[in-house]
């Protein structure tokens, strides 16, 4: 039997992670950390976000306990539930609307540069999307720690295959961490890369607003994104092929 006690701390627990705080955090045990914190103060949300680098490690000699260690039997949580009953692990990892269609479609070269673990992303691809992809893909970038300079190089070892160094290719790339993106854009390298913060990610309105005034960052919509993969450009204009969700609304269309 399962107290009532038990479920309300259950589902504000569920309720805390939801919150922005996730914008900040890097590797996934620190999930876990944030929800504690905010369960026992929620006020500290704002501390969270601000001061995270410096706040992780004081909270961790506090409580006397090591990063490492939550990570590694968060880890090993995370694949045994994969081990155990991989469709319902995928289940709880759901497509954002559209994308399935999107990627499905794309014609052109496309790549995943992702901080998660490349066995993760694999079954993920393979689940969600019906597309076999490998942990060792040279399409897959994966485990992607620190994301600032990892996915930096990332981004300069496709920058270097034939495809887009022999043909000039234009590369875009798009994610929701803004700090990743600052940190690419300060790459003199690397500024043919056209550069998109996500708004449908794990960042805040502050951020999103801070990206709308960086010279070199587009703030991109969901919709935005699947314009790109389909048909390689954004075109935000009604094309008569699809019906607007005003007609769709008003039961013009279907």
């Amino acid at each position: 039997m399962v107290s009532s006690a038990t479920l309300n701390q259950r589902y504000r627990i569920q309720a805390i992670v939801a919150l922005p705080v996730r914008s900040v955090l890097i590797k996934g045990y620190e999930t876990t950390i944030q929800a504690r914190l905010l369960l026992e103060d929620p006020s500290c949300e704002e501390r969270i976000l601000r001061e995270w680098d410096s706040l992780l490690p004081q909270v961790l000699q506090q409580w006397g306990v090591n990063g490492d260690h939550i990570a590694a039997f968060s880890d090993g949580y995370r694949n045994a539930s994969l081990l155990r009953d991989r469709h319902a692990w995928t289940h709880r990892n759901q497509l954002y609307g559209g994308m399935y269609e999107a990627v499905r479609s794309c014609t052109y070269p496309w790549y995943i540069a992702s901080s998660k673990a490349g066995h993760r992303v694999s079954s993920l691809m393979g689940s969600l999307m019906g597309i076999e992809m490998e942990p060792t893909s040279p399409r897959l970038f994966a485990g992607l720690i620190p994301p600032n300079e990892e996915k930096i190089e990332a981004l300069r070892t496709i920058s270097q295959r034939p495809l887009v160094s022999q043909s000039g290719a234009r590369i875009h790339f798009i994610e929701d961490r803004l700090e990743t993106l600052k940190a690419v854009r300060m790459a003199s390298d690397l500024r043919h890369i056209q550069l998109y913060l996500a708004d449908w990610g794990y960042n805040t309105e502050e951020e999103r607003q801070e990206a709308s005034y960086l010279p070199g960052i587009k703030v991109m919509t969901l919709a935005q994104c699947g314009e790109l993969l389909k048909w390689g450009i954004i075109m935000e204009v009604d094309d008569g092929c699809e019906p607007s969700q005003a007609e769709v609304i008003a039961g013009v269309a279907s």
